[in-house]
């Protein structure tokens, strides 16, 4: 049986989503969502930032839509990876591999519904 890894996240963006293109022009975007955990015995927030990307089309609908601030839910799988730094030291990433995004501020979902109407005709 293959395992289970699904991630359903809801958050808002820390910043703008960096777009950038692989050498065979396949869109990537990368965003960084900060969920908020409530608080903790002390009455001080807690937040959790999840590190999350997505690729093709729907990297492009997020380079284009997502602000930082705006609310947002995303499903995917949950990817941890390894990688040589800049300086020569392994380092490893952890992240959310997007499969799906729904914008959760009303205006902005209604914008790209009619985008995607578009692209599907």
């Amino acid at each position: 049986m293959r395992g289970l890894n699904r991630s359903i996240l809801a958050g808002r963006l820390v910043a703008d989503p960096e777009v950038r293109y692989t050498n065979k022009e396949v869109a990537v975007t990368s965003f960084r969502l900060a969920i908020n955990r409530g608080k903790n015995k002390q009455g001080v927030e807690e937040v959790d930032f999840i590190n999350c990307v997505a690729f093709g089309s729907l990297a492009k609908i997020c380079g284009e839509y997502l602000k930082k601030g705006r609310l947002i839910a995303v499903e995917g799988r949950l990817q941890i990876r390894s990688y040589e730094g800049k300086d020569g030291q392994k380092k490893s990433a952890t992240e959310v591999v997007v499969d799906e995004m729904q914008m959760l501020d009303a205006k902005l979902n209604k914008a790209a519904e009619k985008e995607t109407e578009l692209i599907e005709v």
